[in-house]
């Protein structure tokens, strides 16, 4: 089985969705990267495509915000984000429930000036 998570960048309106899955072994993780943005298929590229549990479970030493990795994707971008809650789901550190049924969408309000 796996888990997708879809990034909405509404800043620069591109979409992205990322799905995870547990590889076998137990220490690989399969990440699919789909997107309309060229510098997140530039970041994909250099991520690959397999992933090691560690590399969502302690980011220090993470190759998912590796600034050599990450280097394509501007500062404020949620795709390693999204890499983490999906990986999170399919390792079993984040609920399935709250993230599919209850949460659904976290969002991030930018409040205008003197609200």
């Amino acid at each position: 089985m796996s888990n997708t998570v879809v990034v909405n960048m509404r800043t620069c309106s591109k979409t992205t969705r990322v799905t995870a899955e547990l590889q076998p072994d137990g220490d690989t993780i399969k990440i699919h990267i789909a997107s309309d943005c060229a510098h997140v298929r530039e970041y994909a590229e250099k991520l690959g495509d397999t992933i090691s549990v560690s590399d969502v479970i302690d980011i220090c030493g993470s190759r998912v915000v590796d600034p050599r990795i990450r280097q394509p994707l501007s500062v404020p971008c949620l795709l390693p984000n999204a890499i983490f809650d999906a990986a999170w789901m399919e390792v079993g550190m984040l609920s399935k429930h709250l993230a599919q049924d209850m949460a659904k969408v976290n969002d991030l309000t930018f409040v205008k000036d003197g609200e």
